[in-house]
């Protein structure tokens, strides 16, 4: 990409990346087009060409930027000490689900493109990036379930088979309704959590409810 992309003010790299990246979310690569984009970023097709050479480097640049955004913003809400402090598994799971839900809120586009970006079939992604997007979410899985207290589920249950299930159960959720609105992500998020509690009366010992 052309470097003097930087040179602009950090509003309007801000307003060109979260128009690519709105119109990215809400269809498949190839169906986006060039043209929206620079619509929505309100500037022509011709300098939006200049600043990326085609709209493979666009998608390509915006996935990395999405992605380390998403880490940044989940790395901060870690360190805080109430987060840090918990290890029951779904009190944990509901923490990390409500800074996904303030994200869909606060940076709707960024987050709806990597969930886009994710379940994406073109060869747009390279399989380099697409190994450092499983590598993110196998590596947070992980750290997630190395703090959590295991010992509380019945024998047999798979804790890492119950993360995937939980994750794809709330971005399924946001994903079908298209929910952007405090309310409308507040109602999903509450959804949620009463499913998430429910599986919890299954899941766990007797002596742990």
């Amino acid at each position: 990409m052309n470097p003097k992309f930087f040179n602009l003010s950090p509003e309007r790299q801000d307003l060109i990346r979260n128009s690519a990246m709105l119109e990215f979310g809400e269809n498949t690569f190839k169906k986006t087009s060039a043209d929206s984009i620079a619509k929505r970023a309100n500037i022509s097709k011709g300098l939006l060409f200049h600043y990326f050479k085609d709209k493979r480097e666009m998608y390509l640049y915006l996935f990395q930027y999405a992605i380390d955004e998403c880490m940044d913003i989940f790395n901060k809400h870690i360190l805080k000490a109430s987060y840090f402090k918990e290890t029951d598994f779904f009190q944990t799971l509901e923490k990390g689900q409500e800074v996904k839900m303030d994200m869909v809120r606060r940076h709707p586009g960024l987050f709806r493109f990597v969930m886009r970006a994710y379940y994406e079939r073109d060869s747009v992604l390279t399989p380099k990036l697409r190994k450092k997007l499983n590598d993110v979410l196998t590596e947070s899985t992980s750290s997630f379930l190395a703090r959590t207290d295991l010992y509380k589920f019945k024998d047999g249950v798979d804790p890492r088979a119950l993360v995937r299930l939980l994750t794809l159960s709330a971005e399924g959720m946001l994903a079908e309704t298209g929910a952007c609105t405090a309310e409308e992500i507040e109602a999903l998020f509450l959804e949620y959590r009463k499913y998430a509690r429910t599986l919890r009366q299954f899941l766990y010992k007797e002596e742990y409810l």
